[in-house]
This record gives C-alpha cells, sequence and structure tokens, in this order.
C-alpha cells in the first residue's frame, strides 16, 4: 500500500492498524528511470561530453536494504555492432557470461548481433531507440569512432554522448597479405590487391590507406564485409588480399593456415613513436617501413587521430540519458569484472594473452581525443578516404 492509502485506512481504523498494515507492505522494486529523447549528433564534441562520468561506486546512491535490487529477475540485452565471431564479439560475450554476478539482482544478459557498416547500422538503432533504463547496453569497436570522426554521412550518432561502462584493448593490429602476392603491392602494371573492409573506417585501415599514399601501394578497396570473420573467409576463398586484426589467436591461426604473411605491424605508441609488438618482435612497425617517406604535420596527426580508436578497441556503453544512480551500479559492477579471474583467463585465452582495461571516464577521455580533432586533419583523412573510393 502507498502513504496515500495507509493514511486513509489510519482515519478510518486507527493508528494501530496503520501499523499492521505497513508492517505487512510489500516493498516495490525502483522504478525504471523515464526514457531521455534522442540528442542530436554533432560532428565534434560538445560541452556536454566533458562533464564528469558518473561515480564508480553505487554508494553514492543508497538504497534502503528492503528494497528489491533494480535488475533482479530481469534481462539485459548486449547489442554486439558486428557479426558473431570477431574480436568485438568475443569480448562481449565474454562480458555477458561474468558481469551480471557483480550487478545486484544478477540479471541475464543476453547477446544481439548487429553487424553492417562497420558498426553503423548498430550505433544508428542503438543512439535513436535504445531506451536510458539500464536494460540495454552497446558493446561496439573502434570503427564505430572511426565512422564519426571521418564525418561519414551514415553516421546519425554521436559517441560522445554514449556513457561509457569501459574498454578492453588488445594489442596493436598486424596488417597480413595473402601468401605469394608480395610483388604486386608496389607493381602499378600488375593487378591491384583487394582491402577486404566493412566500411574503411576499422583501425587498421590506417595503414593501407597511408600505404596507397605514402608508398604508392598497389590497392582497391572493397567494403560490404559484416565483420571480421567474414574478411578472413574472404582471404580463404582468394577475394581478398589484404587483412588486418589485433586477435593473436587469428593471426597465428591464419598464418599457420598458409594463407597469409605478415605485412606490417601497427606497434604501440611510446614516446612520438611507434614501437614493435612484443608479441610479434619480428614484424616491422609501419612507421618503420615508411623510413624516409614518413609524413609530417597534418597528414601525420591525421594518422595518429586515425589509429588512435585502436587504444579504446572494444567498449561497452549505456545509452544517453541513462541515469547517474544506474550508471553507478553498473560502473561498479564493470570494475569488479575487470579483476575477476575468470574474466581474465577468458580473455587470455580467446582474445589476446596482452590486453588492458580502461574504466568509464578514461574510456570516454580516449573517445574525445579522437572526436576532438582538428577539422582540417579530419578533412585530410576524408581526402584519402574519397580516394580509395570509400566515400564520395
Amino acid at each position: 500500500m502507498n502513504r496515500n492509502v495507509n493514511s486513509v485506512f489510519g482515519a478510518i481504523l486507527g493508528i494501530a492498524l496503520l501499523a499492521a498494515c505497513a508492517s505487512s507492505a510489500t516493498p516495490s522494486p525502483t522504478a525504471a528511470p523515464p526514457t531521455a529523447a534522442p540528442v542530436t549528433p554533432t560532428a565534434r564534441a560538445t560541452a556536454e561530453a566533458t562533464k564528469p562520468s558518473a561515480p564508480a561506486s553505487p554508494a553514492a546512491q543508497p538504497s534502503k536494504a528492503s528494497e528489491v535490487p533494480y535488475y533482479q529477475g530481469k534481462t539485459i540485452t548486449m547489442v554486439v555492432a558486428s557479426s558473431a565471431g570477431g574480436g568485438t564479439d568475443t569480448v562481449g560475450r565474454i562480458m555477458a557470461g561474468v558481469l551480471p554476478k557483480y550487478i545486484p539482482g544478477n540479471p541475464k544478459i543476453v547477446v544481439s548481433n548487429e553487424g553492417g557498416g562497420g558498426g553503423t547500422v548498430a550505433n544508428n538503432n542503438y543512439y535513436n531507440r535504445a531506451k536510458p533504463d539500464g536494460f540495454t547496453l552497446l558493446q561496439t569497436g573502434s570503427s564505430a569512432i572511426s565512422q564519426q570522426a571521418g564525418g561519414n554521412d551514415m553516421v546519425k550518432y554521436d559517441v560522445t554522448k554514449y556513457r561509457a561502462l569501459g574498454n578492453v584493448n588488445r594489442s596493436g593490429n598486424i596488417i597480413m597479405i595473402r601468401k605469394g602476392e608480395m610483388p604486386r603491392l608496389t607493381d602499378r602494371n600488375a593487378k591491384p590487391l583487394v582491402v577486404g573492409t566493412q566500411g574503411g573506417t576499422e583501425t587498421w585501415q590506417a595503414i593501407p590507406l597511408w600505404g596507397k599514399e605514402l608508398l604508392g601501394w598497389n590497392l582497391r578497396w572493397v567494403p560490404g564485409y559484416s565483420g571480421e570473420s567474414e574478411v578472413q573467409l574472404a582471404v580463404l576463398r582468394g577475394e581478398v588480399d589484404i587483412i588486418g586484426t589485433s586477435n593473436t589467436f587469428a593471426i597465428k591461426r591464419m598464418i599457420d593456415d598458409g594463407n597469409t604473411e605478415y605485412l606490417a605491424a601497427m606497434g604501440s605508441l611510446k614516446n612520438g613513436h611507434f614501437v614493435r609488438r612484443p608479441d610479434f618482435p619480428d614484424i616491422p612497425t609501419f612507421e618503420e617501413m615508411l623510413g624516409p617517406q614518413k609524413a609530417s604535420g597534418i597528414a601525420w596527426q591525421g594518422f595518429q587521430t586515425w589509429i588512435a580508436p585502436g587504444m579504446v578497441d572494444t567498449f561497452l556503453s549505456a545509452p544517453p540519458g541513462t541515469p547517474d544512480n544506474i550508471m553507478a551500479i553498473l560502473l561498479d559492477a564493470y570494475t569488479k569484472m575487470s579483476t575477476d579471474p575468470q574474466f581474465d583467463s577468458l580473455i587470455k585465452k580467446s582474445v589476446n594473452p596482452t590486453y588492458q582495461v580502461s574504466i568509464g571516464k578514461d574510456t570516454q577521455g580516449l573517445v574525445n581525443q579522437v572526436l576532438l580533432a582538428p577539422p582540417e586533419v579530419r578533412a585530410y583523412m576524408q581526402d584519402l578516404q574519397r580516394k580509395a573510393g570509400l566515400i564520395k
């Protein structure tokens, strides 16, 4: 009974009956927060994006011990912005299995894959349709940031408005070429090598795009693949010649299968220079391959901006407008999950032996670093995409 009803009965039956009714009342679950209207996306981060993230612990949002947990008996849908089988999907499914035990009420998490457009389709739908009630989360990849930074006309979302829970950063990308095709890379009279891609904005695409521009690589792009796993199959079928991934297991499998060989590594940025991956020390970085042809000014700033989403890699978010008390619950759960032994073991075995996790505002800061790039840098990036036939 609510207080108004109790007060009416109190007037009729007296204080004693009121106390009896109050002691037998059943507590109600916390009400779901109201749906917020979608925010119109912008090409750049706004002042709103710089506001501090929600507190990292639900202690800031105290609740009575008698209250039923908000998530008890409920189901969370985790939308994965890729087809099944790729790195973004694998990380998402691992989180779906571990995260619930740290959310009060232990809800079930179901995974819903939505590939297409390098993650654009899923991000558009999520941004404009998902209710900010904590029951729909988005697991997406770095291409979502690259698409927005590149000014893709298909983008109808704004990643700076998402409420980031955290990200899992795998090691830098390795670029591979189909075995026996290396001579065609620099032979302008040969048939161009095919670069397979979802939308041409994945982090690893920086190497073939800048390779074509600065080293004269003989390439052409075929976009439209639903995800990394489909591109890998296309390599096996002989449809694709150039592929990139940061997944250690996928890299070793493709090499061991005898279908590909190493071309270049992205590496990790340290003190202004890229260093080789420790687990692949024999693969030169793209910066090393450039040598005297290394770009400077806007061109090199554009390269660094393009690959910056790789520092985010795969990230989990709640919709814009998700209330602070719900975010506090989810952020606390994500923080605890990141140090869970089961999570650590599964990531190392299924995704990458080396990885890093960032939480909440740290993840959002990495996102904003890319989307706050100067207009002239974004224009340069778009120009390379046009030359590759990826945008008009």
